[in-house]
């Protein structure tokens, strides 16, 4: 399903995506070495605002990257780039601070750190964004350290679909590629978001997200009209009700982990996409199968997320759990058919 042959560092008319320097203001962890794999993970990395009918959280550690690079280092090395603004409180990046991720791109750009803020209903699968600032990501350029073009997989989580390609194409020889996006680059840039992800292999939406970009109200014709436009694996994110992997190979879906209770859906998204990216990072060779076991293992790691908070979960999250978990989606979906 996805390409393996390299692609060459381009710029995207209007993009000046910069790399070999190691960025003004990067944490100094030791980078993987260009032989191991590792995941690269680009977006934000935010303070959020987030109420729900139950409780609300202020000044909370959010942001796509965040979660998604949490997410991913369960499995494989992590590469996280995104900036922060010289407010983003130091307790807070401690907290992405891992043994297997690199912080090295995660650069001090400006004086605001992004913000966000949402409130859901009863009905989790909704919310109202209240507020979004955009601080340091306004006009922050990504740079990518030395030996990041080496990266093996790559999850561009939602942002500028030109800055996206512009990564995409920096990148040396990846296995695999994922872009998602939101409303608002859908509704202001969806010609280049289009573009965008016919560079990807993959291309993970939800299902308002799909049915817009594809102008239909069909899920099953939404991820047909996308592989259509180009793009080699499209994932549908149906929130509790779990997610749907579309390709011209297969169409699989994966149920939601029955939970009595969900705390905060915000990153569950970007957990997933972590997760699925992470599994395929470590297996030798990419094939339909391990997609299919890349989606159980990011609804997995998804169902941990909603459990807490933001990343909360996440940071107390163990691979002997997201096993456990894996090993129970299987028996909750197995079944003999019928001579």
């Amino acid at each position: 399903m996805p390409r393996h042959a390299g692609r060459r560092a381009r710029d995207v008319p209007g993009c000046h995506l910069r790399r070999g320097a190691r960025p003004p203001g990067a944490d100094t962890l030791p980078a993987p070495g260009r032989d191991r794999m590792s995941l690269l993970v680009a977006g934000w990395v935010a303070m959020d605002e987030i109420e729900t009918p139950f409780a609300k959280v202020t000044e909370s550690l959010g942001g796509s990257a965040t979660c998604a690079a949490l997410a991913g280092s369960l499995f494989t090395d992590v590469r996280l780039l995104a900036a922060v603004g010289e407010d983003f409180p130091a307790g807070e990046r401690a907290k992405l601070v891992r043994p297997n991720i690199d912080l090295a791109g995660l650069v001090t750009s400006g004086p605001k750190t992004s913000r966000w803020g949402g409130r859901y209903h009863y009905d989790m699968n909704t919310r109202d964004t209240l507020y979004t600032e955009l601080g340091v990501n306004l006009d922050w350029t990504p740079a990518l350290p030395d030996g990041w073009e080496h990266s093996t997989t790559a999850f561009l989580a939602a942002g500028d679909p030109l800055l996206q390609r512009a990564i995409i194409r920096s990148l040396a020889a990846p296995r695999a590629t994922m872009v998602d996006t939101i409303k608002f680059f859908i509704d202001g840039a969806l010609d280049d978001l289009k573009e965008t992800m016919r560079h990807a292999d993959f291309v993970a939406l939800n299902e308002s997200e799909a049915r817009e970009v594809a102008r239909t109200p069909s899920i099953a014709r939404a991820g047909r009209e996308l592989i259509n436009g180009g793009a080699r694996g499209v994932l549908i994110k149906l929130g509790e009700y779990g997610a749907a992997l579309i390709s011209d190979e297969d169409y699989f879906v994966a149920p939601g982990y029955p939970l009595d209770e969900v705390i905060d859906p915000t990153g569950a998204g970007d957990a997933f996409a972590g997760g699925f990216m992470g599994h395929l990072d470590t297996v030798p060779v990419i094939n339909a199968a391990e997609v299919r076991r890349g989606v159980v293992y990011g609804s997995a790691v998804a169902s941990f997320c909603v459990e807490g908070f933001g990343p909360n979960r996440l940071l107390t999250l163990t691979r002997d759990e997201v096993d456990a978990r894996y090993r129970e989606f299987r028996r909750l979906t197995y079944f003999e058919a019928a001579d």
